[in-house]
């Protein structure tokens, strides 16, 4: 009877204090050790990455060629186009204002 007792305390013991309550291999003793540690929730959720740095290294990449950015190039692209038919931008002293003077 007090064996039986004693036994189980042993196993309330660990379970309270977040020790194992059973034999452990070496195999599976590594899947307790990953699982005891503290989450990395709060450190990945504090991170954010130096854009502005990845912009102007992308930048560089993109003028010496070793970087094709297809979506800027279509950007530019367009822009070029709108220039063309005269769709930019007035420039300075050509705006609405200018406009309703004449």
């Amino acid at each position: 009877m007090s064996a039986n007792y004693v036994r189980k305390m042993d196993l309330l013991r660990a379970r309270i204090f977040g020790k194992l309550t059973r034999q452990v291999t070496p195999q599976s003793y590594k899947v307790v050790k990953h699982f005891a540690r503290r989450p990395l929730g709060s450190e990945i959720n504090s991170y954010y990455p130096p854009l502005k740095k990845f912009q102007t290294l992308l930048f560089r990449l993109r003028h010496f060629g070793f970087y094709y950015d297809e979506h800027l190039n279509f950007r530019e692209e367009m822009a070029a186009k709108r220039k063309e038919r005269g769709k930019g931008p007035p420039k300075k002293g050509e705006g609405k204002r200018a406009k309703k003077k004449k």
